[in-house]
C-alpha cells in the first residue's frame, strides 16, 4: 500500500469511530479547559450548556468539573454576563416579555435569582421600550394594529408595557 492509500484508510478508519471516540482523538492535544476557552470566545454560556458541551466532546467529568471551577474561579464564565447578553440579544432580534425570557433562561440553566435581577434592571430602567416599540412598528406593518398587539401579547408584554413602549418612542410608530 503506497503512502496515499495508508493515509486514506486511516481517515476511513477515523470517519467511522463514534462521535465520542472521534471527539477525543481529535481533541487529544486540547484539554477541557482549552476548548471550553474557544467556546467562551464565541460567545457566553450558563455553567450548563458548557458541562453538556464539553461531555458531548468527550472529556471526563473529572476534566470538565475542574474546567468549569477554574473558569468560574478567574471570572471567564459567569452566570451574569450570560443573562445580561441573552436578553439584550433576544430584545434586539425579538423581544419577548419578562416571564418569557426568564423561562428562556431558566431551560438554559441560568439560576433564578440572577435571572430576576438582570430581568428587574432592564424592566425597573426600562430597557425593553425601544425594542419594543421598533418591533411594535415591524409587526403593525405587516399584521395591522390589532395583530401587533395579538402578537406581543402572546410574546409575554402586557398592555401596560405596549402602550407605555409606543408613548415612550412615538418617532418610532408614527
Amino acid at each position: 500500500m503506497d503512502p496515499g492509500q495508508s493515509e486514506m484508510a486511516g481517515l476511513l478508519f477515523f470517519s467511522k469511530l463514534c462521535p465520542k471516540t472521534r471527539a477525543l482523538c481529535s481533541n487529544i492535544s486540547m484539554d477541557a479547559y482549552e476548548k471550553a476557552i474557544k467556546l467562551l470566545a464565541i460567545r457566553e454560556h450558563t455553567e450548563r450548556e458548557l458541562r453538556r458541551k464539553l461531555s458531548d466532546k468527550g472529556y471526563p467529568n473529572s476534566d470538565v468539573d475542574e474546567a468549569i471551577s477554574r473558569l468560574l474561579e478567574e471570572g471567564s464564565l459567569s452566570e451574569q454576563r450570560f443573562a445580561e447578553s441573552y436578553v439584550r440579544s433576544r430584545l434586539r432580534k425579538s423581544p419577548e416579555g419578562k416571564s418569557v425570557l426568564r423561562m428562556r433562561l431558566k431551560e438554559k440553566g441560568t439560576p433564578s435569582s440572577v435571572a430576576d435581577e438582570v430581568l428587574a434592571y432592564v424592566w425597573d430602567n426600562g430597557l425593553y421600550l425601544k425594542p419594543l416599540a421598533v418591533y411594535y412598528s415591524q409587526l403593525q406593518r405587516k399584521k395591522g394594529e390589532e395583530g401587533a398587539r395579538v402578537t406581543l401579547l402572546r410574546k409575554g408584554f402586557s398592555d401596560r408595557e405596549i402602550r407605555e413602549a409606543l408613548s415612550s418612542d412615538s418617532t418610532v410608530c408614527e
